[in-house]
């Protein structure tokens, strides 16, 4: 009899099955993790090597964007172009004779000088300079200075100029090119620094636009008298280099400022001695009256208005149109009058007081236009200058050296407050 088959041996308990288990899994397992760690290790390196590529190829792509050479091109095309200017209004006051003078400054037949456009707030003049590039604005980048602070003037003339400041335009060597050592910009202060880089590459590409088409290209910067209310040091600095624009006959610098209270902070820079000072006047009164007419003013109110308030002053005959629609002539002038009685008083005080040189000039400007040395010989240097002030508006400077009262309403409130007529 065969011996009996030996019992089979006992299943594994469960615990006694995991190491095999978890070996076979847990290499696997290692494995797979090994890979993933190598992998995302090499990934890692690949994005990094990938993104100092991406960044090398930026700053290379930078630099050759921010090249001076790109944007002295950039400014040689805004000049190419001309500055785009808005269309005519709907009611606009044709001016020949002002337009035809600007349209000479814009383009001299030779460059001597650079030119200060002169005229009354309100007369009109930036309208005028604006009609004048409108025929042709080839070669011409306009620019108007606003109410911001001198530190933002020259980044946002750069702008007009599409001139960028980064940097990558600028470089020791390119400041040496020009006879400047880069420390001497670096250290300087706003906005003269960004003034210095400005007109270095403007100098350039005036130089570039001259070459490329024989005459010099124009830049005009309107209500500069904001730069000087702030303050006369970078408005000299500006002066300068249009005064050497001019000498060299690289670039043709038109200022335009508000009034001829601002000329004394002009004067006083040396450059004045080559600008060349225009002035654009109020229209006629017959285009004043004409203007009323053509915004619904009545002629009987529209005569009366210009010759007792406005005369040619755009900016009172803009607000005549508005207000003549709920008040009468007499009532409109009432109000100047008081304003200027008031001005009159805070300067002298009682009136019955001023002395008979003071009143006489007073009353020989109420008649017409006097002589600068008859005016200030009278009136004192110190006393005219406060006259001229934009808060008092009561004389007005003009470039032929004579002074006029400001305006048609000032005019006849003087000589009403002073008794002209029995003189």
């Amino acid at each position: 009899m065969s011996a009996p088959a030996p019992a089979a041996a006992p299943a594994a308990a469960p615990d006694q099955q995991q190491p095999a288990f978890r070996g076979v899994f847990g290499f696997i397992g290692g494995a797979v993790a090994k890979a993933i760690s190598t992998t995302f290790i090499v990934l890692v390196v690949a994005a990094f090597v990938a993104q100092h590529v991406l960044d090398d190829k930026k700053t290379i792509m930078d630099a050759k964007t921010h090249s001076p050479e790109v944007v002295l091109a950039r400014m040689l095309a805004r000049f190419e172009a001309g500055s785009v200017i808005p269309p005519f209004e709907k009611y606009h006051v044709n001016r020949p004779e002002a337009v035809a003078m600007l349209q000479g400054v814009l383009r001299p037949a030779l460059l001597k000088d650079y030119t200060v456009v002169i005229g009354e707030v309100g007369c009109g003049k930036t309208t005028a300079v604006l009609d004048a590039i409108r025929a042709n604005s080839t070669g011409i980048v306009y620019h108007i200075v606003g109410a911001e602070l001198p530190v933002d003037v020259p980044k946002r003339l750069a702008g007009s100029l599409a001139f960028a400041f980064n940097q990558f335009t600028f470089t020791a060597g390119y400041f040496k090119d020009r006879g400047i050592e880069l420390h001497e910009v670096t250290s300087a202060e706003e906005p003269f620094k960004s003034w210095v880089l400005l007109s270095l590459s403007l100098r350039d590409v005036a130089q570039q636009f001259k070459t490329k088409h024989g005459h010099p290209a124009t830049l005009v910067i309107d209500a500069v008298d904001q730069i000087a209310q702030q303050g006369p040091a970078l408005l000299h600095a500006i002066q300068d280099f249009a005064k050497a624009a001019a000498d060299e006959q690289l670039l043709n610098v038109v200022l335009v400022t508000c009034d001829g209270s601002n000329l004394p902070e002009l004067k006083a820079s040396s450059a004045m001695t080559r600008a060349r000072v225009v002035e654009v006047s109020d229209i006629t009164d017959e285009q004043a009256v004409d203007f009323l007419l053509h915004r619904g003013v009545n002629e009987d109110a529209a005569k009366r208005a210009v010759a007792e308030i406005a005369g040619g002053r755009f900016v009172l005959l803009n607000s005549l149109v508005f207000e003549l629609q709920f008040k009468t002539v007499e009532q409109i002038f009432l109000k100047f009058h008081i304003g200027t009685r008031g001005a009159l008083r805070r300067l002298f005080g009682d009136l019955a007081q001023i002395s008979p040189p003071v009143s006489s000039t007073f009353c020989r400007l109420c008649r017409g236009a006097q002589h600068v040395d008859d005016v200030e010989e009278a009136l004192g240097l110190d006393l005219t200058k406060k006259l001229l002030a934009t808060n008092i508006n009561i004389l007005a400077y003009h470039p032929n050296k004579t002074y006029t009262l400001h305006s048609r309403h000032v005019q006849r409130s003087v000589a009403a407050l002073l008794n002209c007529t029995r003189s």
